[in-house]
């Protein structure tokens, strides 16, 4: 699964997967180093930053802004 995290409440993370539901996750579960907006894999309840997916949706998202202010 594949998630990103949408935003850091203190020592919560939110989450929204691919579906688009919502779910929390402490901060301490998390690799070191997250951020809001970084995509991270679950995998039997293990976290795992996704460098790869991270970095596609932000170039699409830079994509989609480029067009849209062009």
């Amino acid at each position: 699964m594949i998630a990103i995290i949408d935003r850091i409440e203190e020592t919560l993370a939110v989450c929204q997967r691919e579906d688009r539901s919502v779910f929390t996750v402490p901060l301490s579960a998390l690799p070191k180093g997250v951020k809001e907006g970084d995509a991270i894999s679950e995998e039997n309840g293990v976290f795992a930053p996704a460098p790869d997916e991270t970095k596609r949706r932000r170039e699409r998202i830079r994509r989609k802004m480029e067009d849209l202010f062009q």
